[in-house]
């Protein structure tokens, strides 16, 4: 078996699934920074990128415990899509909260 130090982010995402708290420990130090520069990059406000890089983050362990993570493709661009869909979900909400019924004149 190799070092976690050599497997690819993918290989490490499957030995996470497979029980390695190492593994993704690993995969979340690699991946991390990118991940924050996306969301920060489109919110533009560090408050609310650190809680959407958590709830990132939180869904992908969800995902893959729930075994709804395949390696066939890169595993940060599966993240990132991740990120993106916690994203949009926070502009729904946000959406929401500034709604006002207009109402009739």
């Amino acid at each position: 078996m190799k070092n976690l130090t050599e497997m690819t982010d993918e290989e490490l995402a499957m030995a996470y699934i497979n029980g390695s708290n190492a593994a993704f420990d690993l995969l979340l130090q690699r991946t991390k920074n990118g991940v924050f520069s996306y969301i920060l990059v489109i919110v533009h406000n560090e408050e609310v990128a650190n809680d959407i890089f958590q709830e990132t983050y939180i869904k992908a362990i969800a995902y893959m415990q729930k075994g709804r993570y395949s390696a066939t493709g890169k595993f940060s661009a599966w993240l990132i899509r991740i990120a993106h869909n916690v994203i949009m979900d926070a502009y729904r909400r946000q959406k929401h909260i500034y709604t006002v019924d207009q109402g009739e004149y």
